[in-house]
């Protein structure tokens, strides 16, 4: 048996298959090209790029100001976001970030949860931890 990844227009790899080959109508039903990839490749840990799986790697994050105090005035700092890179809010808002980072303050403890997505990187999630003003 055969493997193959199906994958996005962007890179992105959307399913695994183990069968002979994918039947003539898989790219017309899901719209999704194919190529054949070996055991190791995952779906959130590869992605395709000129007809290859390469491995996805981590994003230069880095952190600082941690634990944040809840006063409204101290900000955290996330940095080394690469260009392009979806950034996902705690409170669920999105955007393409650009600048290489995002600033944060806020007036409620609590823990706070950004996503960051993008090929060619992992996933990865930052959680900040803001902690009531002395």
């Amino acid at each position: 048996m055969r493997i193959f990844a199906g994958y996005t227009p962007d890179n992105v790899i959307r399913n695994i298959m183990h069968c002979q080959a994918p039947g003539a109508g898989y790219a017309v039903d899901t719209g999704l090209s194919t190529i054949e990839v070996g055991p190791e490749v995952g779906i959130g840990t590869h992605y395709i790029a000129e007809g290859v799986a390469l491995e996805k790697q981590l994003m230069p994050l880095v952190i600082t100001n941690t634990p944040l105090v809840a006063d409204g005035l101290q900000e955290a700092v996330i940095s080394g976001i690469p260009e392009g890179v979806q950034v996902e809010w705690p409170d669920g808002f999105t955007h393409i970030e650009d600048s290489g980072s995002v600033g944060f303050k806020v007036d409620l403890p609590g823990t706070y949860t950004f996503r960051f997505t993008a090929v060619p990187y992992l996933d990865q999630e930052v959680v900040i931890e803001a902690v009531a003003a002395p």
